[in-house]
């Protein structure tokens, strides 16, 4: 074999791994503009943490300060609540490792990870505006997941339909993470 006929066989087999390199790496993410979605396959060993903070009005005699909501990979549920003059209250609570993975792959399959950063008001959106500044103060609600490597942070400045244009998968998101704490507490025989 002569020296050109051997660079032309290192460069089909070099053609051939890049190829098989892509593939590969096509089978194991969905690509959606900038963005890559977690793997398809959300198992017992893959890393989930799912939080919502906020979204509420600061408002009436004892304002909530604070109202996060934790889903932890195990499980666990860790709400911190704190309302100006009544203080923090704490409440741990627990679900199945099968559910935190279903309501990931709801989440995933709703297109979470494809979503903007930021959901706020039109340009040219004056109710918006002013709703914003008016009190009773709208809070802003932020959900951060974390599946497997990826992580994203989305924020919705008025967390009210008709106000803010977001997708109606984030709705439905919120009330699928809402539906696993109240059916904790349930289980749990935990009182709001």
């Amino acid at each position: 074999m002569n020296l050109q006929t051997k660079q032309q066989v290192v460069l089909a087999i070099s053609s051939v791994l890049l190829i098989c390199s892509c593939a590969r790496q096509a089978a194991t993410s969905h690509e959606i503009g900038s963005e890559t979605l977690p793997p398809q396959k959300i198992g017992s060993n893959t890393f989930i943490e799912i939080s919502l903070d906020g979204g509420g009005l600061y408002a009436g005699v004892n304002p909530t300060t604070r109202n996060n909501k934790l889903i932890e990979n195990d499980g666990r549920i860790l709400i911190k609540f704190r309302q100006l003059y009544t203080g923090e209250r704490d409440e741990m609570l627990f679900t199945s490792r099968a559910r935190v993975e279903r309501l990931a792959r709801f989440i995933r399959d709703n297109g979470f990870f494809a979503m903007k950063d930021l959901y706020d008001c039109a340009p040219s959106g004056g109710e918006c505006e002013y709703r914003k500044k008016k009190y009773p103060r709208p809070v802003p609600l932020r959900i951060n997941v974390a599946i497997g490597n990826s992580e994203r942070q989305v924020t919705v400045t008025i967390f009210k339909m008709g106000m803010v244009d977001y997708p109606d998968e984030l709705e439905a998101i919120v009330g699928r993470i809402d539906e696993v704490i109240r059916q904790a507490r349930e289980q749990q025989g935990y009182q709001k």
